[in-house]
């Protein structure tokens, strides 16, 4: 479940309980994986030439095609999305390798299977504000040594900030990211496009590792 200015679907303040479903068949149409999914398999090859059976965890799945970007690299995946009608796309990407996907909300997935990458495109926001330090701790805790997480986070100054989600300050971020090797970290605080028009969009792309 990751919004973007590719479809007209949503509503102004998208939450966990959205319509999903319509975002998630509007995005199964294009086969593009998102730039940060590119950059977290070029950063996990600096450690690990060979990717098959190294391990992945994505959250917030939606269609599939991040998945089937991992599957492609021969990854054990495991997989969560709260849309039910994105299974039958999961379950066709079986064919592809391993891939155990589950529907249900990211903050009751616990334990988290421990990974080797851990990917999570635009969907912590949407983790409700009281239950994301969890979240997060489970995260880490799965994360393996020399591990990659890459995740998009929002900020305080994002339209849709609200206790609904988790929109965080540069200094709460930084704070996240202490025990981990920062590699990545880019901000962007500024007007853009979402489903509806023009919205403030503040948010954070990060790529860490965990030490060894």
């Amino acid at each position: 479940m990751c919004p973007d200015r590719d479809t007209q679907t949503m509503p102004a303040t998208p939450t966990s309980s959205s319509d999903w479903a319509s975002y998630n068949a509007a995005r199964a149409g294009t086969s593009a994986v998102r730039p940060l999914t590119d950059r977290a398999l070029t950063t996990l090859r600096a450690t690990h030439q060979n990717l098959a059976s190294l391990r992945a965890v994505e959250l917030g799945s939606g269609a599939g095609i991040e998945t089937r970007r991992l599957l492609q690299e021969g990854m054990i995946v495991h997989t969560i999305d709260i849309d039910p009608s994105v299974e039958k796309h999961m379950n066709e990407l079986t064919t592809l390798g391993i891939l155990e996907h589950r529907t249900g909300l990211i903050e009751e997935w616990d334990p988290l299977p421990h990974a080797d990458l851990i990917l999570a495109n635009a969907s912590l926001p949407f983790v409700p504000r009281a239950r994301f330090t969890s979240v997060w701790e489970r995260v880490k805790h799965a994360l393996l040594p020399d591990g990659i997480l890459a995740v998009d986070l929002f900020g305080s100054d994002d339209t849709w900030a609200s206790d609904l989600g988790t929109y965080l300050t540069r200094k709460e971020v930084d704070e996240l990211l202490d025990t981990l090797e920062v590699i990545e970290l880019n901000e962007r605080n500024e007007e853009g496009h979402a489903f509806d028009g023009i919205k403030h969009w503040h948010t954070f792309t990060v790529i860490a590792r965990h030490p060894t």
